[in-house]
């Protein structure tokens, strides 16, 4: 049964040791992926990864040690393939650029398997579920949450609460994608993508263009 402490699941493994830690954190992604948290042991991991059961607990002590490193990793990965806009390329265009980029990785990624895998077992184990929000979908809404906070100073945009106004811009380009991808039906063209990015895109900076400071709610 799964601890909920925060000691527990939050508990740092080692520094990764060569191959041999890269093997085990494979095979571990591939039995979860394949069986989920729920059925993959311990010995089903190092006898996968071709370990002793002591080299294993070595680099982590738990399951749910192991699996939140892999759930860090992940989002570690969606965080470097997602920069922040960069204002100096114009407000639209680095919207733009961002949307596309999120797009893709947040929503076509090809290991979406391994989110499902996490949504699975979220109702189970909400711990595991918490930390990939906040370290992933959260991350990314607090780091587009700073752009915009950066666009309004200038006057390029007027919103109240800069976290609401990520979300919802972030709500706006990906529509209904995400379920359409968890179903498998997810495969778009560039032109159906591009479409309903600048149709989201236009709606945000419509409700929340420089116009709006002046519009008189009387």
């Amino acid at each position: 049964m799964m601890e909920t402490s925060d000691t527990h699941l939050f508990q740092q493994p080692p520094a990764p040791v060569g191959r041999k830690m890269e093997t085990v954190t494979r095979a571990a992604r591939e039995l979860f992926l394949d069986q989920g948290f729920s059925a993959t042991s311990m010995d089903a991991i190092a006898k996968a990864a071709g370990v002793s059961k002591a080299t294993l607990y070595a680099y982590f002590p738990s399951k749910e040690t192991l699996f939140a490193f892999l759930i860090m990793a992940e989002c570690e990965g969606l965080q470097r393939d997602l920069p922040l806009p960069d204002l100096s390329e114009g407000l639209y265009a680095a919207l733009q650029k961002f949307a596309r980029q999120y797009v893709r990785v947040f929503i076509e990624r090809k290991d979406i398997a391994f989110v499902r895998t996490i949504a699975n077992e979220s109702n189970r184990f909400p711990d595991l579920g918490r930390l990939f929000y906040e370290s992933g979908p959260l991350a990314t809404i607090r780091r587009l949450a700073r752009f915009l906070d950066e666009a309004k100073a200038k006057d390029l945009l007027e919103f109240g609460d800069s976290i609401m106004a990520a979300t919802q811009f972030l709500s706006l380009i990906r529509g209904e994608r995400p379920l359409r991808t968890v179903l498998g039906i997810g495969d778009a063209n560039e032109q159906t993508l591009d479409l309903e990015i600048k149709s989201g895109l236009e709606l945000f900076l419509k409700a929340c263009g420089p116009i709006q400071a002046h519009r008189s709610d009387k």
